[in-house]
């Protein structure tokens, strides 16, 4: 595991208040991957949204987050929809 190269998986409940576990694991993959500070919070806050408007489907009693780094970018996907940002950005 790199900051450039990591994946791994989450589960956390389908519930409003769940998603502040998945805002705060966003800022710290944006940390660990190396991200300024602007373009880190820019990411956090377009993976809070994206969790919120997961949070409004029909879909199981967990919200499924698989986050990934590589070369090129940090990607949170949750229930399946990603939300990226370029390490460089």
């Amino acid at each position: 595991m790199s900051p450039k190269s990591f994946t791994f998986k989450l589960t956390v409940p389908r519930d409003p208040q769940a998603l502040s576990v998945v805002a705060v694991l966003a800022g710290h993959s944006a940390t660990y991957a190396e991200m300024d500070a602007a373009a880190g919070a820019d990411f956090v806050t377009r993976v809070e949204a994206a969790g919120a408007q997961a949070l409004q489907s029909n879909g199981t009693e967990s919200l499924h987050v698989v986050v990934t780094s590589d070369a090129d970018r940090l990607t949170f996907a949750i229930d399946g929809a990603p939300v990226s940002a370029h390490h460089s950005a």
